[in-house]
């Protein structure tokens, strides 16, 4: 996946348990009129060596699933290839995957869970560093959790996984992140489907290529404690919502002083409003990592909203839209660049038409308008996008 982009129409290589083994192949094409999000004070020449800001990207894909069922077992298999080359800047034409495997145990009618490991590799996005540099990033996760139902209403749910962002080019492995997680969730099960749950989830993370000295000005560890009432409420056979709601405290091993605690929630509604219709809208308020030169975390709080129609079983029209702030943390009031700490504000807009004349062959387009306006006023940027993808499935 190219950074900051989908590829209009292209979806993942799914299997139902009735297809053993499904797989697709693809070719596409992305104009972005703003690949790296340089600002309109920023001389592109200078910046990157390059006189224009837009590329052209084209991407040939491949992917296979397989689905299988044995006994009370489920196992699933994905794997997907991307090869990327890009028109004006070459230097960063990559070959990208996403494989994945999981394994759906159940024991008996009380004992379930999953046991998995994930790996993908795909070109960072350039909203946060703004340069031109290989930013090819490869992420891993492993994770192992197991549910018990002690009794027809009540579920306890324990659960580990470990993530890693590394990343290729030497000058970006600083930002190299690792963390260890461990969750426990108490749910009560409802009779019409709907859950009601408290999660505990704790975080132990790491920069193993930072090494911190009384002249740092990043931290190279921290921790992080969320507690969270979960939901996922069926409210109608059209209507459901889901999420959570807590309190995220996120303490650094040198740097104390930067230290963020405070309220984190996330509020999920569908709603199918007729059989061609669906709205998803999307709130939250929460920490994600930031993977730039200056700080380590950014607290994002927006919404995202997405329409969908499907007027007939060949079209299929989407009409995404989102707003965030993202407040940056961990640099303190004044970041390693020495000017104020960053805080932005970024929109979207978007068009995507998926038409498949055939049962395994689609025709996607997309649209997509991109503003960000920050405090730094070198980070803001506008940038226009579009694209043509056809899949063929087998």
């Amino acid at each position: 996946m190219l950074a900051g982009q989908a590829m209009p129409g292209k979806s993942e290589a799914m299997a139902s348990p009735e297809d053993t083994i499904k797989s697709y192949a693809a070719v596409g094409m992305v104009y972005d009129s703003n690949f790296l999000r340089l600002s309109d004070q920023v001389d592109p020449v200078l910046a990157t060596g390059k006189r224009n800001k837009d590329d052209f990207i084209k991407q040939v894909s491949a992917g296979v699933a397989m689905d299988w069922t044995v006994s009370r077992q489920h196992l699933i298999i994905k794997a997907d290839t991307n090869q990327n080359w890009f028109q004006n800047f070459t230097a960063l034409d990559y070959l990208g995957w996403d494989a994945e495997t999981q394994w759906n145990w159940q024991i008996g009618n009380e004992l379930n869970g999953e046991i998995g490991y994930g790996n993908n590799q795909k070109l960072g996005s350039f909203a946060r560093i703004n340069t031109l540099v290989p930013n090819l990033q490869n992420n891993q996760r492993y994770f192992a959790n197991g549910g018990y139902l002690f009794h027809p209403r009540g579920k306890i749910k324990l659960g580990v996984f470990r993530e890693e962002y590394l990343f290729d080019d030497k000058s970006r492995q600083i930002s190299n992140n690792i963390e260890d997680n461990a969750e426990l969730n108490l749910q009560y099960l409802s009779p019409t489907g709907s859950i009601l749950g408290l999660r505990l989830l704790t975080t132990d993370g790491q920069y193993p290529q930072r090494q911190f000295t009384a002249a740092s000005t990043q931290d190279n560890a921290y921790t992080r404690v969320n507690t969270a009432l979960t939901y996922d409420w069926h409210v109608s056979e059209i209507t459901r919502f889901n999420g959570w709601f807590g309190y995220t405290q996120q303490h650094y091993a040198h740097l104390s002083a930067r230290d963020f605690s405070g309220v984190t929630a996330r509020f999920d509604l569908t709603w199918r409003a007729s059989e061609k219709t669906q709205l998803e809208l999307v709130a939250r308020r929460e920490i994600s990592q930031a993977l730039n030169l200056f700080t380590n975390f950014v607290l994002i709080q927006g919404a995202n909203l997405n329409l969908t129609w499907q007027p007939t079983a060949k079209i299929t029209l989407m009409l995404p839209a989102s707003y965030q702030q993202q407040t940056f943390l961990g640099g303190g009031d004044i970041n390693a660049a020495g000017s104020a700490q960053q805080k932005d504000n970024v929109g979207n807009l978007g068009m995507s038409l998926t038409y498949s004349p055939l049962a395994n062959l689609s025709v996607g387009t997309v649209l997509n308008y991109e503003k960000r306006e920050s405090t730094d006023p070198l980070r803001t940027y506008e940038s226009q996008s579009a694209g043509i993808n056809i899949q063929a499935a087998f």
